[in-house]
């Protein structure tokens, strides 16, 4: 009887931290942002941003969708995940599926360096990265950087280092293009992300 009363008690236990978020073998809580994309005042798409904590360290998630008619319809699906170990990125990955195509980019340590297979529209990347990262664009959505902060851009696998304008305000050169993030007590409430076409931004909702 005492076995049986022990088996009942396990598997309450087990559907009760299921039903919380927390796995059996380990504690793991995940926090969700969004964000609204907008352009030229008009709200054109959405992102969600997760950051999942796990025994073994931090899991990012960026997924945003983008609709808009700019001379023929325009659609852009972005899924964008960082894998972190001990606060060192150990794995990148960005998928992005468009009407101009469908591109993978992919950002791996092997023991002492990075490999990187970075892939977009009109760009390839396959320099590898000789030093430890510890920061990413999917960081910043939940955490606020400092100057002189280096990080990758997942997308194109290509370091930058973070340039303070003002107080709560940063700028990062991806690929040749300034993108700023604003911050208000900590938290991230905008992106200003520079196109070749036009500017659009990112901008946290409160529901």
């Amino acid at each position: 009887m005492f076995l049986n009363s022990f088996k009942s008690v396990s598997f309450v236990l087990t559907v009760l931290a299921l039903s919380l978020g927390v796995s059996p073998k380990g504690f793991s809580q995940t926090k969700t942002n969004t964000y609204d994309i907008v352009l030229a005042g008009f709200t054109i798409g959405s992102m969600k941003a997760d950051k999942t904590t796990t025994p073994k360290g931090e899991d990012y998630q960026i997924h945003s969708k983008v609709e808009f008619w700019f001379f023929g319809k325009i659609h852009v699906e972005f899924l964008q995940k960082a894998q972190y170990e001990n606060g060192q990125l150990m794995k990148a990955t960005t998928n992005s599926d468009s009407n101009r195509g469908n591109f993978l980019t992919s950002v791996t340590w092997n023991k002492d360096h990075y490999e990187v297979d970075a892939n977009s529209y009109k760009f390839h990347n396959g320099d590898p990265i000789d030093q430890v990262i510890t920061s990413s664009t999917a960081t910043l959505y939940f955490h606020e950087p400092k100057a002189g902060d280096v990080l990758i851009s997942e997308n194109f696998g290509m370091l930058t280092t973070v340039k303070e304008v003002e107080k709560g305000v940063y700028e990062i050169d991806v690929n040749g293009n300034m993108n700023r993030f604003y911050y208000e007590g900590g938290l991230l409430q905008k992106v200003v992300l520079e196109n070749n076409i036009k500017n659009y931004s990112i901008k946290r909702r409160v529901d």
